[in-house]
């Protein structure tokens, strides 16, 4: 059985920019005479409410990776995954599908895969690595000190925002809060007691020049 939700795709809450909207509207229309396919999952802060971020990333499980050839605008993000590894990545902390598994709009389905999968894992779904995260934010914390040293500001502010992010899931995680978006994570920390994190994250947001996105 094959599923599509057209709904779902016209009730994103915000899009990147028109091109986006179309390239995703004419890849679902692809899908479903594409046997390789088994679903498509969307994240980011384009389906998630109270946000301003306009983030778009895709997840397509397909069962042959090298015989996807889809090639979306930049500013749609588009993983792959094998239908094979699936499980596995998930039970193992894989942090893009579990956001698939927590937060994720199905666009796409074919006999019930990502069904099954939600059945699997919605209610006991493993966490990331906050280790992993701590270490992420360990080294781009490097990379913002590099950046001063030559003088780009803005790009150091940038990294500065991916450290602030990696920090925070490492800390939602090591108190059992699953990480939303980006631009709830402030929120989230606050939430569990860590508003000086939320408030130098929050102002790290606010001071980038450019819309923030994953």
């Amino acid at each position: 059985m094959i599923k599509t939700d057209t709904n779902r795709v016209m009730g994103f809450l915000r899009w990147p920019t028109q091109r986006a909207k179309q390239w995703v509207k004419g890849f679902l229309s692809t899908v479903e005479s594409d046997a390789n396919i088994l679903a498509v999952i969307a994240i980011g802060s384009s389906v998630r409410p109270n946000v301003t971020s306009l983030d778009l990333d895709l997840v397509v499980i397909c069962q042959n990776l090298a015989s996807f050839s889809h090639c979306p605008p930049m500013e749609v993000d588009l993983r792959k995954f094998d239908a094979a590894d699936v499980r596995k990545e998930v039970q193992s902390g894989n942090d893009l599908l579990g956001w698939c598994v927590k937060f994720g709009v199905l666009l796409f389905e074919r006999s019930a895969f990502w069904t099954d999968i939600l059945r699997e894992y919605s209610n006991h779904l493993p966490f990331p690595s906050a280790e992993v995260a701590r270490e992420r934010a360990e080294i781009t914390k490097q990379r913002v000190e590099n950046l001063l040293s030559i003088g780009d500001t803005e790009a150091a502010l940038e990294q500065e925002i991916s450290y602030f992010t990696h920090l925070a899931r490492a800390v939602l995680i090591e108190h059992a809060v699953y990480p939303a978006s980006r631009p709830e994570l402030p929120n989230q920390l606050r939430e569990i007691g860590e508003t000086e994190l939320a408030d130098e994250f929050s102002r790290a947001l606010e001071s980038y020049p450019h819309t923030i996105t994953s």
